[in-house]
C-alpha cells in the first residue's frame, strides 16, 4: 500500500521504494519471495546449551582431546587453516567449513602460535532424529567436516547476532536466541543433506579401534602399558605399533592429551576447584597437572579458565 502523497520510483523483484514529498528519505519494503517450513525431523525440542567465539589469538592455546557426552556441538571455521582430529581420523579444515561432532565423538582441535582458528562453537542438546542415536546430527559413518560454498557471511551475521543476544540480554533475549538457533539448525541440516559423504577410504584398523574405546572408558584409571596389554591380551609393541599407525602418536600420549582435554572442558563449563578437577580426570596431585597442562596448553590452568570465561 503507497504511503499518501508519495510517488514510486523504482521497482525491483525483491522490493519497492517509496520518496515522501515532505521528507526526502527513503522506504523499503521488501517482500517474502517463498513460503519456509521446518525439515529438523527431531522428536524433541532441540536446546541451545551454550555458545562462544574463539578468536584467533585465543586458538594459540588449543582445545586437545576431549568430547560431548550431552550435546552435540557445531564448530563454525571463519579463519585459519588446521589439521584436526575427529574420531580415528585426520581433517584439514579451511574458513567456511562446518563440523558436526555427534554426542560422545572424541576431537582434538589442533591449533598454535603459527596455525590461529577463528571460529564460532554451538552446544545442542534435547536431539533426537530418526535413525540416529540421542544427541547425534548425522550418521557416525559420513563425514563431519562440511564446506558452506556460498553466503558465508550470511552464516557469520547470525553468529554475531546470537552473541549480541547473549551479552546484551532483554526480556525476549531467550525467545531470540532459541529461534535463531533452530534457523542455524536448518542451514546445517540442508548443508549436510547437500553435502554428505561417506568417511573418505582410509586403512581400516579394527584392533586401533579396540584399544582405542577401551583408552576412552579408562583414561582416568593409572593406566600403563603393562595394563593395556594385560586387559586386551595383545603385545605392548603391538599395541603401541597400532596405535601410531592409526593415530600418529603413542598410547600413553594419547592418554595424557585425553586427561588435559576433558579438564578444559571441566575449566570452562564448571567452578570446580582445578584441585578436583585435576583428581577428577586421572591426575594424582594438582602440581602435576599444572606442569602438564602448561606443557600441552602453553598456559596455566587458571589462565585458561580465565580467558574463556571473559
Amino acid at each position: 500500500r503507497l504511503m499518501k502523497n508519495s510517488k514510486i520510483l523504482k521497482v525491483f523483484p525483491r522490493y519497492v521504494q517509496y520518496t515522501d514529498k515532505k521528507e526526502e528519505g527513503l522506504m523499503l519494503q521488501h517482500f517474502v519471495q517463498e513460503s519456509v517450513c521446518s525439515h529438523i525431523p527431531s522428536e524433541t525440542q532441540p536446546q541451545l546449551y551454550y555458545m562462544g567465539k574463539i578468536r584467533p589469538e585465543i586458538s594459540a592455546y588449543p582445545r586437545i582431546l576431549h568430547s560431548h557426552a550431552e550435546h552435540v556441538e557445531i564448530s563454525i571455521i571463519y579463519s585459519g587453516t588446521s589439521e584436526y582430529l575427529i574420531g580415528d581420523r585426520r581433517q584439514v579444515i579451511r574458513p567456511g567449513d562446518i563440523i558436526v561432532y555427534n554426542a560422545g565423538v572424541v576431537h582434538d582441535e589442533l591449533s598454535n602460535a603459527e596455525t590461529q582458528i577463528g571460529s564460532y562453537f554451538f552446544a545442542v542438546g534435547n536431539l533426537s532424529l530418526p535413525h540416529l542415536p540421542p544427541n547425534a546430527l548425522i550418521p557416525s559413518d559420513i563425514n563431519p567436516v562440511f564446506h558452506i560454498k556460498q553466503d558465508f557471511s550470511a552464516i557469520q551475521t547470525l553468529c554475531e547476532a546470537m552473541l549480541a543476544h547473549f551479552e546484551q540480554t532483554s526480556v525476549w533475549s531467550p525467545r531470540i536466541i532459541h529461534y535463531e538457533t533452530m534457523a542455524l539448525l536448518e542451514i546445517v541440516w540442508q548443508v549436510i543433506h547437500e553435502q554428505q559423504q561417506p568417511q573418505s577410504e582410509q586403512t581400516q584398523y579394527p584392533i586401533g579401534q579396540k584399544i582405542l574405546t577401551y583408552m576412552n572408558a579408562h583414561y582416568r584409571e593409572q593406566l600403563t602399558m603393562q595394563q593395556l596389554s594385560r586387559d586386551l591380551h595383545l603385545s605392548e609393541s603391538y599395541i603401541s605399533h597400532v596405535f601410531r599407525e592409526m593415530l600418529g602418536c603413542p598410547p600413553m600420549q594419547y592418554i595424557l592429551r585425553k586427561r588435559i582435554g576433558e579438564a578444559q572442558t571441566l575449566l570452562i563449563s564448571t567452578d570446580y576447584p582445578i584441585s578436583r578437577i585435576a583428581q577428577m580426570v586421572g591426575f594424582d596431585s594438582q602440581s602435576h597437572f599444572n606442569k602438564r597442562f602448561r606443557a600441552y596448553v602453553g598456559i596455566a590452568p587458571g589462565q585458561f579458565r580465565k580467558n574463556y570465561k571473559t
